[in-house]
């Protein structure tokens, strides 16, 4: 499966081709095509792809973080705590709109939302097409996903532990036999 990604990539690179939506598409003919069979390869997959997520991030810290840093302005940060408020919690509020969550779960997935492995991929392909012409939009993104780490990160346990007991009570608790329960999600899981 991972080799049908690589391959769906760098087949629509030699084609000139975007290898990123080449790579997606061939994960959904994967999945329309394999099946059951297809189901036992998902943790191998899982894990693989937050290992390169791991390396991703220390790529991004050990190359971006210092150059973000250095060419910093104060246009720059006001659209980063922007791009952490409301340019994030706005649309998620909106789409959340008639599921019919309270205010403090919207603000809560609102917050924690989508998260910004895409923005270095979208910083990296930027630096490849245009070049040195992109250095103040990969400043901001730089800076915005610095930010993100350091403002969800020490906001995620005080809010965890905020916001879970206000779940369980709206749920109507432990005890609520007509919820569903939800399924474990783990990293590694275990052969049945």
């Amino acid at each position: 499966m991972l080799a049908l990604a690589v391959c769906a990539y760098a087949c629509a690179l030699a084609l000139h081709g975007n290898g990123f939506i080449a790579a997606f598409v061939g994960g959904l003919a994967y999945g329309a095509c394999g099946g059951w069979r297809g189901e036992r390869l998902v943790p191998y997959v899982e894990e693989t792809g937050a290992l390169v997520s791991l390396l991703v991030w220390l790529a991004f810290g050990a190359v971006a973080v210092v150059s973000a840093l250095q060419s910093l302005t104060w246009q720059t940060v006001l659209y980063a705590v922007l791009s952490l408020t409301l340019i994030r919690m706005a649309p998620v509020a909106l789409s959340l709109a008639g599921a019919g969550l309270g205010r403090p779960a919207v603000a809560f997935v609102g917050w924690f939302g989508p998260r910004g492995l895409a923005s270095v991929v979208f910083a990296l392909l930027a630096l490849e097409d245009i070049g040195q012409s992109a250095g103040p939009a990969v400043t901001v993104i730089a800076f915005t996903i610095l930010l993100s780490v350091v403002a969800h990160g020490l906001t995620a346990n005080p809010l965890a532990h905020r916001y879970g007991p206000r779940l369980a009570v709206t749920a109507g608790g432990p005890d609520d036999a007509g919820g569903q329960p939800l399924p474990a999600r783990r990293l590694i899981r275990r052969a049945p």
